[in-house]
């Protein structure tokens, strides 16, 4: 679906803080290029709260490289070729002998149990660690193996008066609402920015409910009691105190 261009967006943003198109920023400049500006930051802002269905991808030809340990996620050596990363959310090993879905270690984790991987033998990758804008396999692979990854994106920067933003139509108030919010802190409109950061967080939370992608199910606790001393049973209890019958009766 389509939504509002860039030059909409920016006019209903300046109409709303009470700016007409040609208002002077606090720096001076137009501040309707001021707004491109906080219109990508409020892009930045939605993106890093949630990857909407419009920003999700999937990269099925990355691949690893034999006795490679690092791969960057969009540029440099043996890159894996995504394109403005925001969050990586699966990665699997695909090929015909047992695919199968990589698990993801912190890399405190990681660096925990595997401080020096290139101290095992090479193999068919089963973990995945991720450090600043690269992936670390291991084991370390021992062939080229062919990965799938799940992965969100930023939104594209705005450029120009004609763009259409990537969130879809139904995110039309949701981008507007954010950059009005990004407007209203750049112009130090602290009580107007407070307002609309309320509005932001509502409308946000609307669409992220419109977009129905919740994990979840449901899981039974355990019947019973919670285990714990008995009343009656001091001499078990090194904490047993004033709220036990025999507190203060010799054993």
């Amino acid at each position: 679906m389509a939504g509002l261009t860039r030059l909409q967006i920016v006019t209903e943003i300046c109409d709303i803080v009470g700016k007409n198109l040609g208002a002077s920023a606090p720096s001076g400049g137009l501040l309707q290029d001021r707004v491109v500006f906080y219109l990508n930051w409020a892009q930045r802002r939605i993106a890093n709260h949630y990857t909407f269905y419009e920003l999700q991808q999937v990269k099925e030809n990355a691949a690893t490289v034999t006795s490679v340990k690092t791969y960057p996620l969009e540029s440099g050596t043996d890159t894996f070729g995504l394109s403005r990363v925001s969050s990586v959310n699966s990665v699997r090993l695909i090929d015909g002998e047992n695919s199968r879905k990589l698990d993801f270690w912190h890399y405190r984790k990681f660096d925990k149990w595997y401080p020096r991987p290139e101290n095992f033998a090479t193999g068919r990758p089963r973990i995945y660690s991720r450090w600043g804008n690269s992936l670390i396999m291991f084991k370390i692979p021992d062939a080229v193996y062919t990965l799938h990854i799940r992965y969100g994106q930023y939104a594209n920067n705005l450029t120009s008066d004609g763009q259409l933003h990537d969130f879809g139509e139904d995110k039309d108030q949701l981008l507007v609402t954010a950059g009005i919010l990004e407007t209203y802190l750049a112009l130090e409109e602290y009580a107007d920015a407070k307002v609309w950061y309320e509005l932001f967080l509502g409308k946000l939370e609307d669409a992220v409910r419109a977009d129905d992608d919740e994990d979840w199910e449901p899981e039974a606790e355990p019947h019973g009691e919670v285990p714990s001393y008995q009343s009656g049973e001091p001499w078990i209890d090194p904490y047993g105190g004033r709220g036990d019958p025999l507190y203060g009766f010799p054993d």
